[in-house]
């Protein structure tokens, strides 16, 4: 009987253990279908920047180069990208400076302070973000024709600067939300004032999630197209601009230059989420467990 007992005992523990197997095989092969699925846009443009221009318009398509080559990189790299470079790094990170500057002003006030119309006001800030951007192109374009900005990257920081506010203000009162009221009323009972109290207290402790909002809103910056097409002229092209007027020829579009140049304007994106992924995410996290 003992053995009977420990014989089946065994066979129970091995379907454990390959319905467990099972499971874990089926989730890394969701996993990969997802990651696939995400970076298959990325992975083509780097396929396609290694092709001669005949792979790239052959048809059928090439999917895998024949001649691999660089003479694509070379092209871009000769041509503005430095100067488009430049242009994205200014406005990008000036704006997103004073948009979490704001956000974290406004997101305080809202989470903490009691004032009259304030959900009224929330939701006017919400109803911001509904907006289509398009919707917005020509009204703004008019006001800052009036202020002779078109051309210029203050235009683009300005704008910038204010559409990026209300996600970010919403994002970063939850962070503010989770942080107890108790570490103020101390602070300002040792003899603190209220902005006193949010400078010292709060603010290093909802940090992280302050930086992980600076992030997500960099990174909206970086990538803005639309605007940045309408309100710059040659000189002040950002990369999503640039990286079309690279790749366009009078008649055709070169697919390769194309695909190079946009490798070339993700490769900053890249480095610095993987260089900062630690802080990213526990920004992300911060305040998900209480206690």
């Amino acid at each position: 009987m003992t053995g009977g007992r420990a014989y089946a005992r065994e066979r129970f523990q091995i379907r454990i253990g390959r319905h467990r197997m099972g499971r874990r095989a089926l989730l890394w092969m969701v996993i990969g279908l997802v990651l696939l699925v995400q970076f298959f846009p990325l992975l083509w443009a780097l396929d396609t920047s290694l092709m001669t221009t005949r792979e790239t318009t052959s048809i059928p398509a090439t999917l895998v180069p024949h001649h691999p080559t660089l003479t694509s990189y070379r092209l871009v790299l000769a041509g503005q990208i430095g100067r488009y470079y430049r242009n994205s790094v200014i406005v990008a990170l000036v704006a997103t400076s004073a948009t979490v500057m704001m956000a974290t002003l406004a997101a305080y006030a809202f989470a903490r302070l009691k004032f009259h119309f304030k959900t009224p006001v929330l939701l006017f800030v919400l109803a911001l973000s509904l907006f289509p951007p398009l919707a917005q192109v020509i009204p703004v374009y008019q006001v800052l024709q009036r202020l002779h900005l078109i051309g210029s990257l203050l235009s683009l920081i300005l704008v910038y600067a204010v559409f990026g506010l209300p996600l970010a203000v919403l994002t970063l009162i939850a962070f503010f939300q989770d942080v107890p009221a108790e570490l103020e009323q101390a602070a300002m009972v040792d003899g603190t004032s209220h902005f006193g109290a949010f400078l010292r207290v709060i603010l290093p402790v909802t940090l992280p999630g302050i930086f992980a909002t600076a992030v997500i809103v960099f990174v909206g910056d970086w990538n803005e197209y639309l605007f940045a097409l309408n309100y710059t002229t040659t000189g002040t092209y950002t990369l999503p601009v640039g990286i079309v007027t690279i790749s366009q020829t009078e008649f055709t579009t070169s697919f390769g230059v194309l695909s190079a140049a946009l490798i070339l304007s993700v490769v900053p994106l890249v480095v610095m989420i993987l260089a900062l992924e630690r802080r990213i995410v526990s920004g992300l996290t911060a305040g998900a467990i209480k206690g």
